[in-house]
């Protein structure tokens, strides 16, 4: 499994998680406290500006734990509550998975 973070530049950060490990609320803090510290680094200027987080609402996403992690970061969720009923975001989707290696073993 592979924690993905990425903007219309390209992929920012990939955390690669061992076979079988599921993306918890834990797991996904974890992957987002990385991806903030690379973000600083690959993105300064973006890192300073307003900038919204897009997710797919996932449990891991969703989680008040996660609500709460992100507010306390004073991070802000693009459509907070919305369902997305657009499903085109998966061309690219399909783009940045064919961007990431199968195999990393």
């Amino acid at each position: 499994m592979v924690i993905s973070f990425f903007d219309n530049y390209g992929v920012i950060f990939q955390h690669y998680l061992p076979v079988r490990t599921p993306v918890t609320a834990a797991v996904f803090k974890d992957a987002m406290n990385m991806f903030l510290k690379k973000f600083k680094e690959k993105r300064p200027e973006m890192a300073n500006r307003d900038w919204y987080f897009h997710s797919n609402n996932a449990l891991c996403h969703t989680a008040n734990s996660t609500k709460e992690f992100l507010a306390k970061k004073g991070i802000k969720k693009m459509l907070e509550g919305v369902e997305i009923v657009d499903k085109s975001v998966q061309k690219e989707w399909t783009r940045v998975g064919r961007a990431i290696p199968e195999d990393r073993s």
